[in-house]
């Protein structure tokens, strides 16, 4: 009698070769789209400081970082849109709407800082209204804040009649003036920002639930979660943000603005995407738009360090972009 012996082997089938494969690739897709912001950066900075060894001067890294300073709060708030698949074409003109609120507030005789909070209520005030349009009567993102940037833009220069009102308050330029161990104040406020973000974001229900609604919405509706709710503290958020952002450049410039600069949303955009951000919804970052403002405000700023013409910089900001974009195509 002969024994014959079996031997199990691992299984072959396609399918599971198939989702081996698929858990690798997702793997170093995550891992890549986190690295792309800091590896970019890294990369900037020594092709930059060859080309220009003052580039990498104290002096001039501290300019940089307090020249990142509005990009990197418009990037935090861009963020909770973009993490609920949506997107506020109108955050540029909540900055100048903001400035201008806070200005006639000023003239008014207000306080320096009830004019503050008047500039972040105005921004709450934006986010409010397409977060309700978004959330409720269910209206596409993109029209809603395409609608919202012409109609509060109008609205701030209408209240301005289209002319800057200077606010010379030495508390309000200590900000953008002074530091603290050579970092601006501004730049530091920032960072502290985004801490508080980070920490609503990734450690609080609040910020599960508005993960889950960008993830996948009806999902998040059959859980029991109050999907209007959660897309209108978003973009109350990404308002607020902008509300910060006109407090910081009245701050930076010393005077309001009330026309919209739209190289503040772009920046705002392309930080996010190249923080690794998912286009799709669901998958956010801090750190990551953080260092996305920082690095276009860096390749902008090496730029003019390099006598390129300051027409370059809006297409060398669109190709970094599609770049980024293409790179994260596959990531949903």
């Amino acid at each position: 009698m002969t024994t014959q012996s079996t031997t199990i082997d691992a299984p072959t089938d396609p399918p599971f070769g198939r989702l081996r494969s698929l858990t690798r690739s997702l793997g170093q897709e995550e891992v890549w789209s986190k690295a792309t912001a800091p590896v970019a950066l890294a990369v900037l900075i020594i092709v930059f400081s060859i080309a220009n060894p003052r580039f990498l001067s104290w002096p001039s890294i501290t300019s940089m970082l307090a020249d990142s300073t509005i990009p990197i709060v418009l990037a935090l708030g861009a963020t909770f849109a973009v993490t609920l698949a949506g997107i506020d074409l109108s955050l540029a003109a909540t900055v100048a709407l903001g400035s201008v609120t806070m200005a006639t507030a000023y003239q008014a005789g207000w306080p320096l800082i009830l004019c503050c909070l008047v500039a972040l209520a105005s921004g709450v005030a934006v986010g409010a209204f397409n977060g309700a349009f978004i959330g409720w009567v269910r209206i596409p993102d993109f029209i809603v804040t395409l609608g919202s940037l012409s109609l509060v833009l109008g609205l701030g220069l209408i209240i301005s009649e289209g002319k800057p009102v200077q606010i010379p308050e030495p508390a309000l330029t200590f900000v953008s003036v002074h530091s603290l161990g050579g970092i601006r104040y501004n730049f530091l406020i920032a960072i502290g920002i985004a801490i508080v973000l980070h920490i609503v974001l990734f450690h609080t229900r609040f910020g599960t639930h508005l993960l889950a609604v960008g993830d996948n919405t009806e999902a998040a509706t059959a859980m029991g979660l109050k999907v209007p709710r959660v897309k209108l503290a978003g973009y109350m958020i990404c308002g607020a943000m902008g509300g910060v952002g006109a407090i910081m450049l009245t701050s930076y410039i010393g005077s309001s603005q009330p026309a919209t600069n739209t190289d503040y949303l772009l920046k705002a955009i392309a930080a996010v995407v190249l923080g690794g951000v998912s286009l799709f919804g669901g998958r956010a970052t801090i750190v990551g738009p953080v260092i996305g403002a920082v690095l276009l405000t860096f390749l902008q700023s090496g730029l003019t360090l390099l006598g390129v013409s300051a027409f370059y910089s809006p297409l060398m900001i669109g190709i970094v972009v599609i770049a980024a974009a293409t790179l994260m195509r596959g990531r949903k």
